[in-house]
């Protein structure tokens, strides 16, 4: 049996081209949302932060991350959220014996449901632009992911696992399909 793999990749960008679009248009939904508000006793009831914070400092090794967000509570059950990221990666040739720069630099969205307090089931899409330098190569492109989770809800941590449809081994970003996840919301 043959399989057309331009045809699938085709279908897959336009695919992708129509995520980004719909997510960019409930980034801007959700930002639009937190502002307009006008009752700000209500406000600080239905919108909350999100986010994360990565860093790693040692000898010819430097790992700065920043995932800031704003969470929309739709309703007890049911909450939309959208996020930026920025990540800062360097390694010196000197210690590891090859020398690369990551800027990493991306927007995502997503939806939470809470079918019980405890339990968080979330949908996410991520799309990330890449700045890669290996050694005296350059490579920019686009990299993103389309997550489904389940996370263990405890006081404002979240805690859980989730799959990346999207994984490609050779231009993924993540190291593998099935990625642990922990959230802090405040």
């Amino acid at each position: 049996m043959d399989i057309s793999f331009e045809y699938n990749s085709f279908v897959i960008k336009s695919s992708l081209i129509k995520m980004k679009k719909i997510s960019l248009i409930l980034t801007v939904m959700l930002l639009w949302l937190s502002i307009t508000r006008i009752n700000a006793q209500e406000k600080s009831k239905k919108i909350g932060f999100y986010g994360g914070f990565g860093l790693n400092l040692s000898t010819g090794y430097t790992y700065i991350s920043l995932q800031p967000g704003l969470i929309y509570h739709w309703t007890e059950k049911f909450k939309l959220g959208a996020g930026v990221q920025y990540t800062y990666l360097k390694s010196n040739k000197s210690y590891y014996g090859v020398n690369y720069t990551y800027h990493i630099y991306g927007f995502n969205t997503m939806a939470l449901y809470y079918p019980i307090k405890q339990l968080e089931v979330s949908a996410e899409f991520e799309d990330l632009y890449v700045n890669q330098n290996f050694n005296t190569v350059q490579q920019k492109f686009w990299s993103p992911a389309l997550f489904a989770g389940l996370g263990y809800h405890y006081g404002p941590v979240v805690a859980g696992f989730k799959f990346n449809f999207l994984y490609d081994k050779y231009k993924s970003i993540y190291q593998d399909a099935f990625i642990p996840f922990i959230r802090i919301y405040f």
